[in-house]
């Protein structure tokens, strides 16, 4: 990102060209070149831009007013007075750098984007903003979205030494956005701002940051300056892009990953970690203690991993629509977790949840599963289980969640009837999800499937809705029925 106060010496403005709108007598814009350092942008003024410009900078500067090639009346169409005035206001434009070495007017910055894609001057933009209507934002108890562009320049502005002269105590002080950073409790990191479009598509990393060359997923940061976080939330960006996230730990509570290519949760957990591959050791007390007790295990990697990655307070991690293919042992890192939605991913088999004791919500929604064995010893106290648009033709496995009461199954590829058997057995169900699968289009469905409930068939919710009194008198007269055949079986 550019930063014109470090890199006024590597900076260059051009005027490469100039178009037309149309060829009847239009308006003709000037193709403005930026580039400092390595980052390059364009910008399209007309000349009356320009003089607007120059009207501010004599006004606030006492700059010459020769400075600036006069308008003309006549003759201002022709494609050689065009070119000669193309090179006139490159010369302007060169001028007022020379003359502003280390910093520009605002007037000026403004003019040339640079608060846009400079990191002092968007900051600026970011502290009017934070000066004036700071406290209304952090009151409204909403989170506030930063582009990765944003968060970049926070981040590069901590490490410069304070710029000599830059509105310090005024309304563009860089003190506006730390004060309202180290409130803020809820952040949401975008690769470009207020744009739901580059939200919900994972490829706008790769695509430049309006006319320049910045592309979001090349920006490495730190998020040294939220230092009270709660809630954490990247669309379309990867956290891969955070360089140091250890401060956060002691107070984040949730974080959310989506519609990014991370493929592993690690990517997200030990997201700063150059061992986010090893597999990581339990953190529950009495594995910790074991394993310290043992002979030289202490010093593996995974050991490494768990005393400096621990998530302590997190109870909450969101990453739907990603690309994740597995639940791989990282999420040991979060023993307090309670609520985990992997929806809209490629997990095809549930592991590594075993040692995740107060987990309570678990949803996979919109994977690739395809049966469920013996789940019940890896999560013996769930609460809510969420696998809808999956492939699951089987429920076996879900027999020995004793603890379950919301289950959703819709859109499955379960057929057979008897399969509801192995799930109306778990004494707290409340609630069951099976529209969307083969069985649901089968005659008086509703009223089979509560009959498998016997008599706590008026405590269930069916397909969001609870029977009705003549689903309810079927299903009495069908579970006698069942409760009679499963005798005489019962008898041979």
């Amino acid at each position: 990102m550019a930063c014109y106060y470090r890199q006024h010496e590597d900076t260059t403005v051009t005027v490469p060209k100039f178009t037309n709108e149309n060829s009847s007598g239009g308006v003709t814009y000037y193709d403005i070149k930026l580039r400092v350092g390595k980052v390059e942008w364009l910008v399209e003024r007309r000349y009356r831009d320009f003089a607007q410009l120059h009207e501010k900078l004599v006004g606030e500067i006492s700059i010459s007013k020769k400075l600036l090639p006069p308008k003309k009346l006549v003759g201002n169409r022709q494609p050689a007075f065009l070119e000669q005035r193309r090179e006139q206001l490159e010369t302007y434009l060169q001028e007022l750098l020379i003359y502003f070495r280390t910093e520009l007017p605002r007037a000026l910055a403004e003019f040339l984007d640079f608060n846009k894609y400079d990191i002092i001057y968007l900051l600026q933009d970011l502290a009017k903003l934070f000066n004036e209507s700071g406290d209304a934002l952090l009151s409204s108890k909403k989170e506030y979205n930063l582009s990765a562009l944003e968060v970049f320049a926070i981040s590069e502005r901590l490490s410069l030494p304070c710029p000599p002269s830059l509105d310090r105590g005024g309304k563009f002080d860089f003190s506006h956005v730390l004060d309202f950073c180290t409130q803020l409790v809820a952040l949401v990191v975008t690769p470009v701002k207020d744009n739901a479009s580059y939200a919900q598509d994972y490829n706008t990393v790769d695509v430049p940051i309006g006319r320049s060359n910045i592309i979001p997923n090349r920006l490495n940061f730190n998020l040294n300056a939220f230092r009270n976080l709660k809630t954490l939330k990247f669309s379309a960006l990867s956290t891969e892009n955070i360089v140091d996230i250890e401060l956060l730990k002691p107070t984040l509570q949730t974080i959310c990953v989506h519609n990014t290519t991370i493929q592993s949760i690690n990517q997200v957990l030990l997201c700063d970690n150059l061992h986010k591959n090893c597999d990581v050791p339990s953190l529950l007390p009495e594995a910790i203690i074991a394993s310290s007790s043992g002979s030289g295990s202490s010093t593996s990697n995974g050991s490494v991993l768990v005393s400096a990655d621990a998530w302590q307070e997190i109870t909450e991690l969101d990453l739907t629509g990603n690309l994740l293919t597995q639940i791989d042992s990282s999420v040991r890192t979060a023993p307090k977790l309670k609520r985990l939605i992997l929806e809209q991913n490629r997990i095809r088999t549930v592991q590594n949840l075993a040692e995740l004791p107060h987990l309570q919500l678990l949803s996979l929604s919109g994977n690739l599963i395809a049966e469920c064995v013996d789940w019940h010893l890896t999560m013996g106290n769930l609460v809510t289980l969420k696998l809808a648009q999956n492939k699951i033709k089987t429920l076996s496995g879900l027999r020995k969640l004793l603890s379950l009461v919301n289950l959703d199954l819709s859109s499955n590829q379960i057929e057979e009837l008897d399969e509801v058997d192995f799930v109306a057995n778990l004494p707290l169900l409340e609630t069951l999800r099976l529209t969307g699968n083969p069985l649901a289009s089968s005659v008086d469905y509703r009223a089979r499937v509560l009959a498998r409930f016997h008599e706590r068939a008026a405590e269930i919710s069916l397909d969001n809705e609870p029977g009705n009194q003549q689903e309810l008198d079927t299903a009495l007269v069908l579970s006698a029925l069942l409760q009679s055949k499963q005798r005489q079986q019962q008898k041979l």
